[in-house]
């Protein structure tokens, strides 16, 4: 009985933290804020006619979260700002950036998920 017991305490405890283990990992290659316990990764690859952004949300449970309004305000090494809109597509939030200067671009995520805004801030170089 006494086992019985400390088998569920055990698994009980695993399931309450296991996802908090699934936080904090990129599961894309890209780059990883939390903000109120939503997670943000953020991945830059760039092509021949410019940089293609994709951009994932997970929700605290760490389920996608498809309903989000998304919008990167970027900074680029040259000064120049652009606001650059993302759409939902196949599990992700997606955009491309014209090809631009060299050098490092600061990113501001503006994201309202129900009513809720929630903004995460990137860099990456190029």
């Amino acid at each position: 009985m006494a086992m019985q017991k400390l088998l569920t305490l055990v698994t009980a405890t695993v399931l309450a933290v296991a996802p908090v283990f699934a936080h904090g990992e990129p599961e894309h290659g890209g780059q990883i804020v939390e903000v109120q316990e939503h997670q943000f990764e953020l991945v830059v690859e760039p092509e021949a006619n410019g940089t293609h952004l994709d951009f994932y949300i997970s929700d605290p449970g760490d389920r996608p979260v498809s309903t989000a309004t998304v919008k990167l305000q970027i900074t680029a090494p040259d000064g120049r700002r652009i606001a650059l809109p993302l759409r939902y597509a196949q599990g992700h939030y997606t955009a491309m950036l014209p090809s631009g200067a060299k050098g490092e671009y600061r990113v501001v995520a503006l994201t309202d998920i129900g009513g809720r805004k929630l903004n995460s801030r990137f860099t990456f170089k190029l």
